[in-house]
């Protein structure tokens, strides 16, 4: 199966979700959204964060799995673990 490439908006997305690890998400989301660049768009935040009530790996509609969500009981933002599969 061949992996998602990361795209520049995709590592910017990250690189800036990331450094709200561990925040409360409301306080978070406010700060990602804050400190998004001109050239990407808001709406895809979804793309990168799962918000819904429980989260999980899952294919999202833009068809990638979330790296992120905030956490059901803290809700404090943090990163789903990446399982890597061996390559044949």
């Amino acid at each position: 199966m061949q992996q998602h490439q990361l795209t520049e908006e995709d590592r910017d997305f990250i690189r800036i979700i990331r450094s709200q690890l561990g925040e409360e998400w409301s306080v978070a989301r406010e700060r990602i959204l804050a400190r998004l660049p001109d050239h990407l768009d808001p709406d895809l935040l979804g793309k990168y964060v799962d918000e819904r009530a429980e989260p999980g790996i899952h294919i999202n509609k833009w068809g990638v799995e979330p790296r992120f969500y905030p956490h059901r009981a803290s809700k404090r933002l943090l990163e789903f673990y990446q399982i890597r599969t061996p390559r044949d």
